[in-house]
């Protein structure tokens, strides 16, 4: 049985990808900071997923629950680092002069430093596996920076940059690591008005979108694919 962790899994992305993992024979364990956002997506998944409470901005708690993970199951065999956001975190869009230290801290931490967080902590069980996966969601601001985004396009180009030079780093420990760039995706906090895309196939990004590129990059499909950014935008990105 094939183990994957999704943080940031009660988003209507780490919904999408769950789903997609469950159906392709994965046992996911569905984290987020909301227990109860993490038991809705896990439920209707059955013995094919769990719920478990995360905040990865906490190190302490990264570091314990991954352990538990691995003393019950033996190895965790693929990482997708979900957690993250910006107007979900119940920040607006501002200019950069008008931002605060404490906006950059919690932009940062939710987006980059919980990806650290969590590569850092399961980097030693896949490398005494030798093997494993590691997919973060990145964005297409991380691609192509926008107005009133500097400190989340920062961070999602960060992730992107941080897993190319991992993917070398680990490649010889058979971990393969990538990074996926939706669009103007779907998300729980958005009205209806706030889906509209000028996306050429028509529609904004969702969740499943994601979950099967996700699916893919860790399948033995593949299998000699690492340190790539995929862009799922619906063309929106174009980089």
């Amino acid at each position: 049985m094939s183990i994957a962790l999704i943080t940031g899994g009660a988003s209507l992305i780490g919904e999408g990808i769950a789903e997609c993992l469950a159906e392709a024979g994965w046992h996911v364990v569905v984290s987020d900071i909301s227990l109860a956002g993490a038991e809705e997506v896990a439920k209707p998944l059955g013995s094919r997923a769990e719920a478990l409470a995360l905040d990865v901005t906490n190190r302490g708690d990264v570091v314990a629950a991954i352990l538990a993970l691995e003393q019950r199951f033996g190895t965790i065999d693929a990482l997708v680092n979900c957690a993250g956001g910006f107007r979900g975190l119940g920040l607006k869009r501002k200019p950069f002069s008008q931002t605060t230290p404490d906006e950059w801290d919690r932009i940062l931490d939710a987006n980059l430093k919980g990806v650290l967080n969590c590569c850092h902590a399961v980097l030693p069980g896949m490398i005494r596996a030798g093997s494993g996966n590691i997919v973060s969601i990145s964005a297409s601001r991380g691609l192509r920076g926008g107005p009133m985004a500097a400190l989340y396009s920062a961070a999602k180009a960060a992730i992107i940059v941080f897993s190319q030079s991992l993917a070398q780093e680990v490649g010889e420990h058979g971990i393969r690591v990538n990074t996926i760039a939706p669009g103007n995706a779907d998300a729980r906090w958005k009205t209806d008005d706030m889906s509209n895309t000028r996306a050429p196939l028509g529609r904004a990004t969702n969740g499943r979108d994601i979950g099967n590129a996700v699916t893919f990059l860790l399948s033995a499909q593949a299998s000699h694919i690492t340190g790539s950014c995929i862009d799922v935008s619906g063309g929106t990105a174009l980089h």
